[in-house]
């Protein structure tokens, strides 16, 4: 039976990413996406809101990319796989997180001319797994 791992989410990045090395020296990055769902309450015509805060890890080229050229609150959308896994936090309490495994991503929009000269280098879009 075949199985399918596969989320797709566009949003903003909480603060801004920080290139960091494997042990084999290929790049990486570690970003958190916010992702916001707005609703009116049915009961009283409110808006509502909710966040959900995303974290996703990217590898090789798509790292420096955006490492590169984004910053917090910048746009990005992500293609990739769910991924759970099992560490020991610094007060020796074993705990669990649930990322995401960037397949793909593509920036959708930056601030500044930083932004705009991403904007002219990524003509193409998509950056998968490099």
């Amino acid at each position: 039976m075949p199985y399918i791992n596969k989320v797709e989410f566009m949003g903003n990045l909480a603060k801004d990413p920080e290139l960091r090395y494997m042990p084999d020296g290929s790049p990486t990055t570690k970003i958190t996406i916010a992702v916001v769902d707005k609703w009116t309450d049915k009961s009283n015509g409110e808006m509502k809101e909710h966040i959900e805060w995303i974290p996703v890890l990217l590898y090789k080229r798509q790292a420096e990319v955006v490492c590169q050229y984004m910053k917090k609150g910048d746009t990005i959308l992500v293609y990739g796989k769910q991924r759970s896994r099992r560490f020991v936090d610094g007060n020796g309490i074993e705990r669990q997180i649930t990322e995401v495994i960037a397949a793909e991503m593509q920036i959708i929009r930056t601030r500044g001319q930083q932004g705009e000269q991403a904007e002219q280098n990524l003509s193409n879009g998509i950056y998968g797994m490099m």
